[in-house]
């Protein structure tokens, strides 16, 4: 028993403390970003069937970030906007240039494998913005 003491004294679940939360993954409001571009993009390819690529590829990137944010973001991310109930060309293109800004932004200051995923999602917007009217 007299071995156990330390042990015992030592363990956080006896001092009644509920534990910290993590702290939100660093890219968690990039990725509120790029769901909100799905959901543009939801919207738009109602009336624009071209355009269901570009959003299947904002998912795509969507999927890729939540495999490496810690902790993983919830399937709706907290304080995201309903989807809008239109989608101009104007509003798709200032969208996508405000997420291809952040994308560079972000990918700027984040570490290895991070950025090398930042950097392929920087890219992807660019593109986007080419094909856009």
């Amino acid at each position: 028993m007299a071995t156990a003491m330390p042990l015992l004294a030592a363990c956080d679940l006896l001092d009644g403390k509920p534990p910290t939360p993590p702290a939100p993954d660093a890219l968690a409001d990039f990725y509120a970003q790029t769901m909100a571009l799905v959901a543009l993009y939801d919207v738009a390819v109602s009336g624009a069937p071209q355009l269901a690529s570009i959003r299947d590829a904002h998912r795509a990137h969507a999927a890729a970030l939540a495999g490496i944010m810690r902790p993983a973001p919830s399937a709706q991310p907290s304080g995201a906007a309903s989807a809008p109930a239109s989608a101009t060309p104007a509003e798709l293109r200032q969208a996508e240039q405000l997420g291809y800004q952040k994308a560079m932004e972000v990918g700027l200051t984040a570490p290895g494998p991070r950025a090398t995923l930042l950097g392929e999602i920087t890219a992807a917007r660019a593109c986007h913005l080419e094909v856009l009217p």
